[in-house]
């Protein structure tokens, strides 16, 4: 192993419940709290009013002003009482509503309408018992909210000392962990049954554009987005473009522009100007001018890896990438601009991380956009990201970090508060494949924590560590849970894991063969896409295509007829083009990146190149068909 892979970065010590950002939002929550209790509190014992009265009692608590009449001993306090249930389970469901779609105008709305609500209701006096058991109820829950924090924090400290007591043991074992040698074959090549599961994205891709068939369309706020489709879709196909057939423009290079153009559709970014109306409160409908790395950060990397893997600049020019409204207004961007867009609110967001959903900061969403970066400064010779490196990492470190060591899944940006780390092993696992090209060292230490969970102490695969819920689809399935695991073990090198996923997946969501397309039921097209990624990875493999992309030059293939022909491996060098296809009969085949009327052979029949570069040759197919073109007098 390089020694730049022998090293474990420890845990940061435990020291404070919350990093400084986070806590002075918890802080500035709470005063706001504070503010309503006081003002509750004022109502209850400062007015004569039963009305009032009932109103403090509801701002004191999500549906605390039912609580008002309520009793076990008649039917109408019975019936107060399950109205108070009632409203703060109503309350809770507007919180899931803010953290689904952004809509932070939910939960207070919520609150205060039902504290109205209640008052409005005319049903006698207000006991004083009942404002003491109130009170009481408070003092009691802030109690034990103080002793759960604080056995929170003894217990916190206690295991991150034993997590990195645990991780210093493990350096004597990296080399058996990851275990797969970085790809050294000279000209990898697909299997017909790689070549089955690509045409899933590929058919999907080259419909027109417009259209979606066979695209799941179930919400537009959450994961089941299509714009995540044709994310993970298109960078599927751009990391099997890059490693199995960087030689080949052709329909592999048309399908990562179809599923960027596809971006564009205002379908697919609609979401935008209702999310930014009730979770910021502006009425832009641009996706790309506020915090919203979610669209932002993810095209960037589409564009970062079509350009990678394919040596083209396409999206680099001004306004290639532009968004047209049902209205008739242009939002004209690009390459440049998406990464400048990132750079900004990377560096004016207090938590050094941009938001999704408004308001919602995910550090999976946030590696992705810091990806980008990274790729678009690799392509274009610049320093950007190096300008924001230790900051991104310091914040990462500091404010996302649980007290179990695991980045949480997501946290509020106005309120610090963070959603529990729920959802398997998925959502620790996947930020390891983007952060082994930002901070390979973190990417290793959470892939080791997380490992442990994955196998029990037998040394068998624990299958229940994973969600049986398809992110892409909501449906029952583990096939995106296997798929994103796979995928981060393909990039970090760990072959056992890798099998194991892979297998489990087969098992329970089996291959299906239809029409020349392999597909899983029950998994979602998010989960195809993101399959897709993992067979074409390799250990670094993503790394080096953000970081280091490899030259395209010399010649190449061109335009082929899909699904007619299939191109399982296409490799340029000083020697000439060499390629793997699988076809039947006889086609004709496009070549380009020639000399001007230069000479070639093509499996030894003459080739003259025309003043374009170009060229064509008939060839007759058997299946597996091998394609070698030399300059003339090569050999």
């Amino acid at each position: 192993m390089a020694p730049e892979d022998t090293a474990i970065v420890p845990l940061p010590p435990y020291r404070r419940l919350f990093g400084p950002v986070t806590q002075a939002r918890i802080g500035r929550l709470l005063l706001l709290y504070l503010l309503m209790l006081a003002a509750g509190s004022a109502l209850l014992v400062l007015s004569r009013h039963d009305q009032l009265h009932i109103l403090g009692m509801g701002l004191i608590l999500p549906g605390g002003g039912f609580l008002a009449h309520a009793d076990l001993c008649t039917a109408g306090g019975i019936g107060h009482l399950l109205a108070a249930a009632a409203g703060m389970g109503a309350f809770a469901f507007s919180v899931l509503v803010w953290f689904g779609t952004g809509n932070i105008l939910a939960p207070p709305l919520v609150w205060l309408g039902m504290a109205v609500g209640a008052a409005t209701m005319r049903h006698g006096a207000v006991r004083a018992s009942t404002i003491e058991m109130v009170f009481t109820g408070l003092a009691l829950a802030g109690a034990a909210l103080g002793l759960a924090m604080a056995a929170r924090f003894a217990l916190a400290r206690r295991r991150r000392t034993i997590d990195n007591a645990w991780l210093s043991g493990q350096a004597g074992r990296l080399g058996e962990i990851f275990s797969a040698t970085r790809d050294t074959a000279v000209m990898p090549e697909m299997s017909l049954d790689h070549l089955q599961r690509l045409r899933f994205a590929l058919d999907r891709a080259l419909q027109p554009l417009d259209q979606f068939n066979g695209f799941e369309r179930i919400d537009q706020f959450q994961t089941a987005a299509t714009r995540y489709q044709l994310n993970f879709l298109a960078y599927g196909v751009a990391l099997t473009q890059a490693r199995y057939t960087p030689a080949f423009r052709g329909y592999m290079q048309a399908a990562q522009i179809a599923l960027l153009d596809k971006q564009t559709q205002h379908r697919v970014w609609s979401y935008w100007g209702l999310e930014n109306l009730w979770g910021n409160l502006q009425a832009d409908p641009d996706p790309v001018a506020r915090e919203n790395i979610m669209y932002t950060g993810f095209v960037a990397l589409q564009m970062a890896l079509f350009s990678a893997s394919t040596g083209r600049r396409d999206f680099s020019q001004a306004g290639r990438f532009t968004l047209t409204h049902p209205s008739g207004q242009r939002y004209t961007h690009d390459a440049s601009s998406l990464v400048r867009r990132l750079e900004h609110e990377y560096t004016t967001s207090p938590y050094y991380l941009i938001a999704c959903e408004p308001n919602w900061v995910y550090p999976l969403c946030n590696t992705i956009g810091a990806s980008a970066i990274m790729a678009f400064d690799a392509q274009h010779g610049e320093q950007r990201w190096a300008h924001h490196a230790s900051d991104f990492r310091h914040n990462l470190e500091a404010e996302f970090l649980d007290g179990s060591g695991r980045y949480v899944p997501c946290k509020s940006a106005r309120t610090g508060l963070a959603l529990p780390a729920i959802g398997g092993a998925m959502p620790l696992a996947m930020p390891c494949f983007f952060l082994n090209a930002v901070a390979p060292d973190l990417a290793r230490r959470q892939w080791l924590l997380l490992r442990r969970r994955l196998f029990d102490s037998a040394g068998a695969f624990r299958r229940r560590a994973f969600w049986p819920i398809d992110t892409g689809n909501y449906g029952f399935s583990r096939a995106s849970a296997y798929s994103a695991t796979a995928l981060a073990a393909a990039e970090l090198g760990d072959s056992a894991v890798y099998r194991a996923c892979m297998d489990a997946l087969e098992a329970e969501c089996p291959s299906v063969l239809k029409n020349g397309v392999i597909h899983r039921q029950r998994a979602s097209v998010w989960a195809h896409g993101v399959e897709l990624m993992a067979r074409a990875g390799t250990r670094d493999g993503f790394r080096q295509v953000i970081g280091a992309p490899r030259p395209v030059a010399g010649p190449q293939l061109d335009e082929l007829p899909y699904p007619a022909i299939l191109v399982a491996s296409a490799h340029a060098d000083a020697m000439g083009l060499r390629a793997v296809l699988y076809a039947d009969g006889v086609h004709t085949i496009g070549l380009c990146g020639l000399q001007a009327n230069g000479q070639y052979r093509a499996n030894g029949v003459a080739v003259t190149a025309d003043a374009d570069d170009k060229a064509s040759v008939s060839m007759a197919f058997d299946g597996r068909t091998n394609l070698h073109v030399e300059a003339q007098g090569g050999r």
